[in-house]
């Protein structure tokens, strides 16, 4: 790839930061508010977005630096829609202090993921998801609140920790293949399939990336991130980071080390990433979502709900097979768009009472049906309720995760699935009927809710009804993308 075709395939990158350049002057010359800085951010986020989708991602190209290819592009796309969403969410007060650098944190962040979705090299695989991380761990110690420094601190000595098990896995995967490239690792593996440096390096590498899914039993800071940090640091910890590191995964696994898969078939284990995923898999189902059944706060019942999530999402991945893998990375954008419609209402009604509680929540219906209803959809599909995208999303993770392994192998993880699946009905649902039949707090004025923040909850709720009656417009193209990259 010459300079001009990475320029080419770098433009919405270079577009975001561009934008969060011109915050920071404009946040210099106090030239900004709250309002003018999001939407400026938005602009620049759906500039990118145009871009992104006008290049097409048709041909891959690249030298694993900078990868071109579909995977990187339906990724990056992704990822954009996710930030363009979180950046209509609600601005807290205490977030419009310095509304310049925070927008601007927010698109460094993206762009940091971004970049991590589209590379092979190992260093440049660390570094872009460093520089989404850094920004992620500012932006959540924004509000300058005791509780918001609490989840900051967790934050980040937490991710200092898994970015140490990162570093030092693909240190030792370097030193195994000599080689910077997945595909050096994967062609020494050929030669030396039973090496135990290699093991080692997968062994740190998934630890470092299970703490950026927020799975069991790498999640301990993503209660107190979920509650203490803005609104929209939440949409991009959940949404877009969830699916950056499930990319990044699927590329290690999918690029690398099939040779180090093994098995998670039930009676018939052999040591490897499978097996090693199935049990990370098992434990965050059941940790996250008995949890969740007993929070009171609906920001730390969704930080629990991902954590969850992120089991389901491994029990795709713990099969090393196309078709289950493409029904997870199919399901993690679904829960994307849900969780991010869930936290737009959330910080609504957060604006408004003060605090997140369930009781907050009561009688909102009669407050605002458009917020009411997007709750209801928005936590019936994260439950797994037809006709909605989180129901073919999870039926299809968990049939086609059933059917790639011989013999019913999976069934003890599918069957942990869909029990822990039911359980989750029960802390969605007490939500919704606080919504509708609990009876509003007559002394709470409601203010009305912005164009922006409507379509901060309408979109979500309208994609996932569109992608639950018409779940192939989702499920093909990120089937196809699965299959080429493991085709190569």
């Amino acid at each position: 790839m010459n300079a001009a075709a990475m320029f080419q395939s770098l433009l919405p990158e270079s577009v975001l930061v561009l934008t969060a350049l011109i915050l920071l002057g404009l946040a210099v010359s106090k030239r900004v508010g709250a309002v003018g800085a999001q939407r400026v951010a938005a602009a620049g986020t759906l500039v990118a977005l145009a871009l992104m989708l006008r290049g097409g991602g048709a041909e891959p190209g690249g030298t694993g630096l900078i990868l071109a290819d579909p995977l990187a592009h339906l990724a990056k796309s992704v990822l954009l829609v996710v930030g363009f969403l979180a950046l209509l969410l609600p601005i807290a007060p205490k977030e419009t202090e310095h509304p310049g650098e925070y927008h601007a944190l927010l698109l460094f962040a993206l762009t940091g993921l971004m970049l991590a979705t589209g590379t092979e090299h190992l260093l440049m695989l660390f570094i872009s998801l460093e520089l989404g991380s850094l920004s992620l761990y500012l932006l959540a110690g924004f509000p300058r609140t005791p509780r918001a420094a609490e989840a900051s601190l967790k934050y980040f000595l937490f991710g200092a920790v898994s970015a140490a098990f990162l570093w030092f896995g693909l240190s030792l995967l370097y030193g195994f293949s000599g080689g910077a490239m997945l595909l050096d690792v994967a062609a020494r593996l050929q030669s030396a399939p039973d090496a135990a440096l290699a093991f080692a390096g997968l062994a740190m590498v998934l630890a470092g990336l299970a703490f950026k899914l927020a799975a069991a039993p790498f999640h301990a800071w993503a209660p107190d991130v979920y509650q203490g940090a803005p609104a929209t640091t939440v949409a991009l910890v959940a949404a877009a980071s969830k699916v950056a590191a499930l990319v990044v995964l699927l590329r290690i696994l999918i690029t690398g080390f099939d040779a180090l898969a093994g098995s998670a078939a039930w009676g018939a284990m052999i040591s490897g990433s499978s097996m090693w995923l199935a049990a990370l898999a098992a434990v965050s189902m059941i940790y996250g979502n008995l949890l969740a059944l007993v929070q009171r706060s609906v920001r730390r019942l969704l930080a629990y709900s991902a954590i969850a999530n992120a089991g389901y999402l491994l029990v795709g991945l713990s099969t090393n097979h196309p078709s289950a893998q493409a029904a997870a990375l199919t399901y993690a954008v679904i829960y994307s768009i849900a969780t991010l419609g869930a936290l737009a209402v959330t910080a609504a009604v957060e604006r408004d009472h003060g605090d997140d509680s369930r009781n907050a929540f009561d009688g909102l219906v009669h407050r605002s049906p458009l917020l009411a209803v997007a709750l209801l959809v928005c936590l019936a599909s994260l439950a797994g309720l037809p006709p909605l995208a989180g129901f073919t999303g999870k039926f299809v993770l968990f049939t086609q995760s059933l059917a790639a392994v011989p013999s019913h192998g999976l069934v003890w993880l599918v069957a942990i699935a869909v029990v822990t699946s039911a359980v989750s009905l029960r802390y969605y649902l007490v939500i919704v009927k606080h919504a509708f039949a609990g009876k509003p707090e007559s002394h709470i004025e409601f203010k009305k809710i912005t164009f922006e923040q409507g379509l901060a909850v309408a979109l979500p709720a309208l994609a996932l009804v569109v992608l639950g009656l018409f779940p192939s417009w989702l499920l093909e193209p990120v089937t196809r993308v699965i299959s080429q990259l493991a085709a190569r």
